[in-house]
């Protein structure tokens, strides 16, 4: 069993392949082996979408002989290959997790934060959150000491190997557990703070296909849409839609056209409805999922070689052009005022809304939960928000329907 989990975190080679009519940005990341066929996930590559612009090497730690520095003071934290290494923070992040890698610097789980240019990631053996800083000529690691990115014991196996993050249309990064029993949010700023959301919940219609089921939902990816969903593609090709503000994960079904033994380990965001997937044991190609209709298409491919890769992350969001009509609709029919509010009082307007219960959520950018407000709504009405007192400052407003999904989300700043 232990070899067979092991393929949630590591990928086999698989192909690069030519993606034809793209519409988003054409750049995007993977974490590969130091050579062709290699499965030690350690080097990290920046590549393009139509393979017109040649393949970068971002980050070997190796070469910069394993060292990472303070997110917060940028000052040397760890010299991993020298006799006096020294590491700064709380002793969790320190500590090693058993799982099958060939090290511990290997890595199976990024995600691309276009609004700083950085390369956040996870060793699977690790506990820290760290980032790479794509602005600099030679990118260094940068590592977050302030807070362990897993703040609860690690299970048997490989159940809480992080092998799934995304940044959100929100600006947040999320990263996910093999088990899904963590959503863990972090804030992407220069001092990033880490949130454990905690669980996945089902969705009354999952049925027997749980996102708990064990192996089953298991490795994969997320990727994430305009309107603030996250989506996971599970290793058995199985596709959840997650509100990440309530943690309800909806099962949207199977992903058909695809064999039986194709595994799923990476994925990133295409095009508007479309997303590109890769296997850890199959190096025959990738395949384009249209998230509409879960169907899936080879991709034609154009070299017979590439670096084999753990994981995939670009700037990509799903549903970003047909999100422009929705935002419209949900500014007409949601409303907050006033905004800015000069005191811990504010409204929330509704019209022509569909009438059920509502949730009213508030949280600080910090990712800290200010207010939750269970409502009903029939047709047109406004609510009355009383906050308890809080600091000045941006909040996230949020407003999902009793089907777990988004309706409508601002930024409401409260001053003094």
């Amino acid at each position: 069993m232990k070899n067979k989990l092991l393929h949630f975190s590591i990928l086999i080679p698989c192909l690069f392949v030519v993606v034809d009519t793209f519409s988003q940005s054409k750049k995007y990341f993977a974490v590969t082996g130091e050579q062709y066929g290699s499965v030690n996930w350690i080097t990290f590559r920046q590549f393009d979408m139509d393979g017109r612009q040649p393949v970068k090497t971002v980050y070997v730690p190796e070469a910069q002989n394993d060292v990472a520095y303070d997110a917060a003071t940028g000052s040397k934290l760890v010299a991993a290959n020298t006799d006096n290494t020294k590491a700064a923070g709380p002793a969790a992040l320190t500590q090693q997790q058993p799982c099958g890698c060939l090290n511990n610097r290997m890595v199976a789980a990024v995600a691309y934060d276009a609004a700083n240019n950085r390369l956040f990631y996870t060793q699977m053996m690790g506990n820290q959150l760290r980032y790479l800083d794509l602005n600099e000529t030679q990118p260094r690691s940068y590592a977050v000491t302030s807070q362990s990115f897993k703040n609860f014991s690690n299970q048997p196996g490989e159940a809480s190997v992080v092998t799934r993050m995304v940044i959100g249309a929100d600006g947040y990064g999320y990263g996910l557990t093999n088990d899904n029993e963590h959503l863990i949010r972090f804030t992407t700023g220069n001092q990033p703070k880490i949130t454990d959301l905690g669980r996945l919940a089902d969705a009354t219609s999952n049925g027997e296909n749980s996102v708990a089921v064990q192996y089953k939902s298991w490795g994969g990816d997320m990727v994430a849409d305009a309107s603030g969903n996250l989506y996971l593609f599970t290793i058995q090709r199985l596709v959840y839609k997650i509100n990440p503000g309530t943690r309800l994960a909806t099962y949207l079904g199977t992903i058909k056209n695809m064999p039986e033994d194709y595994t799923i380990n990476a994925a990133m965001v295409e095009s508007d409805a479309t997303v590109i997937v890769g296997s850890s044991t199959k190096t025959s190609n990738y395949y384009r999922i249209n998230l509409t209709t879960l169907e899936a298409a080879m991709v034609d491919k154009k070299t017979e070689q590439v670096y084999n890769v753990s994981d995939f992350a670009n700037e990509n969001l799903a549903f970003s052009k047909l999100n422009a009509t929705a935002k419209t609709l949900t500014v007409n029919n949601i409303s907050a005022y006033p905004n800015p509010s000069t005191t811990n009082k504010f409204n929330i307007s509704f019209s022509n809304m569909k009438s059920g219960k509502y949730i009213i959520l508030l949280n600080s950018i910090a990712g800290k939960a200010v207010l939750r407000k269970e409502i009903k709504v029939s047709g047109n009405q406004t609510e009355n928000i009383m906050v308890s007192p809080v600091t000045a400052g941006t909040y996230l407003l949020s407003v999902i329907d009793q089907k777990g999904e988004t309706v409508y989300t601002n930024q409401v700043v409260l001053s003094k």
